[in-house]
């Protein structure tokens, strides 16, 4: 599916979600995933919101998250619940290295 058909879904909250030809994690990668060539970060955002409502994170999430955790363009509120999600992540005892 296009990524952009996916990303205005996360307008809406989670909790609202009931989408039948994506699943919330396809929804929130296509978030993460979107490019951080704008200093906005609204996308990102919002997938972080997501995940932030309690949709169950993985290896391949958690990575995309790390990178929003670092690149400095990207609002500093946006970075540390980025952060936060990465440490809660890791402090779950899951063995994932991140390449810089």
């Amino acid at each position: 599916m296009d990524q952009r058909a996916l990303i205005v879904r996360l307008e809406m909250s989670l909790a609202d979600y009931a989408g039948a030809d994506a699943t919330a994690r396809e929804v929130i990668l296509a978030g993460l995933s979107w490019p951080t060539d704008t200093m906005s970060g609204y996308w990102q955002g919002l997938a972080v919101d997501w995940i932030e409502q309690g949709a169950a994170v993985d290896a391949e999430m958690v990575a995309l998250v790390n990178v929003i955790a670092t690149t400095a363009k990207l609002p500093q509120q946006l970075r540390h619940k980025a952060r936060e999600i990465v440490r809660r992540w890791q402090s779950e005892n899951h063995n994932f290295q991140f390449r810089q």
